[in-house]
């Protein structure tokens, strides 16, 4: 009896870890969706900082599920190598 109590505190301890792990994940250009940076408060604001009206753009639907990396090609010269580069680094300080 004694071994399951153990065992099974063992894994909601694992199981917190777990969830506490995705809530602390670090947004970032490469693997973050836009839908999740525009979600975040202070990333919404470096997003709009650097790309003025991504949140409200008609097409927002269709690329949200995208991360800024995947966007790049199809933002016609909107998201460049620089852009990224200066949201990854606002987006590390935060």
């Amino acid at each position: 009896m004694r071994k399951a109590l153990m065992t099974g505190a063992l894994a909601l301890s694992l199981t917190f870890a777990a969830v506490s792990g995705v809530a602390a994940q670090t947004l970032t250009v490469e693997s973050t969706p836009v839908a999740d940076l525009v979600a975040d408060e202070k990333a919404k604001a470096v997003l709009e900082k650097h790309i003025p009206g991504i949140s409200t753009h008609p097409s927002y639907d269709m690329f949200k599920g995208m991360t800024l990396v995947e966007l790049k090609p199809y933002s016609e010269g909107m998201i460049t190598d620089d852009t990224l580069a200066a949201i990854k680094s606002e987006l590390a300080t935060d």
